[in-house]
């Protein structure tokens, strides 16, 4: 049984601290408190403490009341209302000017590794109504607008005037007015809140909360058992027996949302990191060959890296959409594992003896990320590939990734609504920063036919006819291999059995929702 030494926890989070506060350890630090600097998912997970999102979220991520209602009163027009109760950290009440500030911010933050374009490409115009109402004009009928704007995060126009991203992570402009309040956050060190007693909704059941970045999965667990925690997340999958048979520790888990897949570079001839096996240049990029693309992928075991990188703790997939959303096809099979097959498309586009390609791969973001990167390249030689891995914190990968430097990449998308329209149109459409499509598609796949789909599904409102649709963009991607789909890990929580956690299928660690038993 491995044994964590509990010097390392204290040198971890210090002495434990009072009662009155939640002390949480997480895997991944964000990049920034800037709610519109990155579209990731660690970013997003400490705004979702901080800030308000336009529309709110349910527990199946179906867009709901929140700091606002929304209604539909024309096909190219959406209306939110604010509620008179909302106030930001300072005291003074959101305003549909607020919101106007926050949506035309949004994509235009310099420097960002993964921008938010997607709502600012379906918006055509900005009405402010009154004082809590603004209205949202969008081109055509697009039932799109509600799920964009549950990342749409609202900040104080007074405090973010002429804010860069470095006012936002000193606290001058992190003014929001969701259910925390920004205390303090240093690169590398915990971020603080205090409990934003003015908050309209369900109030923290703790006055301030610690949350503090370690990457290491054997120091977040010593810092639990020694009672330095008191929630945990991303449990290696191997110890999550153990802790259950704990008796002073409870574990929540849930299927999750987050697709971890392979990303492909489509776009530059040469690849950065693909050479022949003997490192020279190739005048081609395979990559760009769908045989190759399709070759990589049943080239890949997902079964056994579910089962043994992951301790079965992930459900192996073909696809971007999870089960439940809307686009969800569940007659789309886990592509089969076959190295012979693969070999003789890898001959076909002419690689019969294959080609040298480096997977990059963070190694603190995802559940066994780097394990999991290192099995494909095992798999991956097995095809006769030179396969190499490189890894790193996420804050380098992302920023690379978001630069397009890579060839080969795993990386993940997390759903943040029940319809798969919005990753699907992010992750796999061509790209078209003026119309917010394909931010997100850091291989540059590019498929008229997906995108011809994509398009007529983005108006469609009846349920039927768009879940059609995009199971047929699902089954347009698989067969052309734009990306390759690897699996969705579970979202895993330890916690002291003093405290309840409400975990879902989203996977962000979030302060509130840790409480003590009552």
């Amino acid at each position: 049984m491995r044994r964590f030494p509990l010097i390392l926890a204290s040198l971890v989070f210090g002495l434990p601290a009072m009662a009155q506060e939640a002390r949480i350890a997480i895997q991944t630090e964000t990049s920034s408190i800037d709610p519109h600097f990155a579209l990731v998912g660690a970013n997003q997970a400490v705004a979702r403490q901080i800030f308000e999102a336009l529309v709110a979220s349910d527990r199946d991520l179906k867009p709901t009341a929140g700091l606002t209602t929304f209604s539909n009163p024309e096909p190219d027009v959406w209306e939110f209302r604010i509620r008179p109760d909302a106030r930001f950290h300072d005291g003074t009440p959101v305003t549909a000017e607020d919101v106007r500030f926050s949506l035309e911010r949004m994509p235009r933050v310099p420097n960002s590794p993964a921008p938010f374009i997607r709502l600012a490409g379906s918006v055509t115009a900005i009405e402010i109504v009154d004082e809590r109402t603004i209205r949202l004009r969008s081109r055509g009928s697009d039932p799109s607008i509600p799920l964009n704007a549950m990342t749409a995060w609202i900040v104080s126009a007074r405090a973010a005037a002429d804010a860069t991203t470095a006012d936002f992570n000193s606290g001058r402009a992190a003014v929001g007015s969701g259910p925390w309040r920004f205390v303090e956050w240093q690169r590398g060190q915990a971020l603080r809140l205090a409990r934003h007693d003015g908050y309209w909704g369900e109030k923290p059941a703790f006055a301030t909360a610690t949350i503090r970045p370690v990457a290491n999965d054997a120091a977040r667990m010593a810092a639990l058992l020694a009672g330095d925690a008191d929630l945990i997340e991303a449990v290696p999958p191997g110890e999550i027996a153990r802790l259950r048979a704990r008796p002073e520790v409870r574990v929540t888990a849930s299927p999750s949302s987050r697709m971890i897949y392979l990303g492909l570079d489509q776009a530059n001839v040469p690849s950065p990191f693909v050479t022949a096996r003997d490192g020279s240049a190739l005048a081609a990029n395979p990559l760009q060959d769908m045989r190759v693309r399709q070759a990589l992928s049943i080239g890949i075991n997902r079964t056994a890296i579910a089962e043994r990188v992951l301790a079965g703790a992930a459900r192996p997939t073909g696809q971007l959409a999870v089960r439940g959303q809307v686009g969800f096809d569940p007659d789309l099979p886990v592509p089969d594992y076959d190295v012979a097959a693969a070999r003789r498309l890898l001959a076909e586009a002419g690689y019969p003896q294959g080609f040298r390609i480096t997977l990059h791969s963070p190694n603190n973001r995802y559940v066994e990320d780097d394990k999991t990167a290192q099995a494909v390249a095992q798999f991956w030689a097995r095809i006769g590939l030179d396969a190499r891995v490189e890894v790193m914190p996420s804050n380098v990968f992302f920023t690379r990734a978001g630069r397009r430097e890579f060839s080969a990449f795993l990386i993940g998308f997390g759903h943040t609504t029940g319809d798969a329209w919005l990753g699907m149109s992010q992750v796999l459409h061509s790209f078209d920063r003026d119309r917010g499509l394909g931010g997100l598609n850091r291989g540059r796949f590019s498929s008229a036919e997906f995108d011809a789909v994509m398009g007529e599904a983005r108006g469609v409102v009846d349920g039927a006819r768009r879940d059609a649709l995009l199971r047929q963009a699902q089954q347009i991607a698989a067969r052309e291999t734009g990306i390759i789909p690897l699996h969705f890990p579970d979202n895993v929580w330890a916690h002291r059995a003093e405290f309840t956690y409400a975990g879902g299928v989203e996977e962000s660690t979030l302060a509130h929702h840790l409480a003590p038993v009552r």
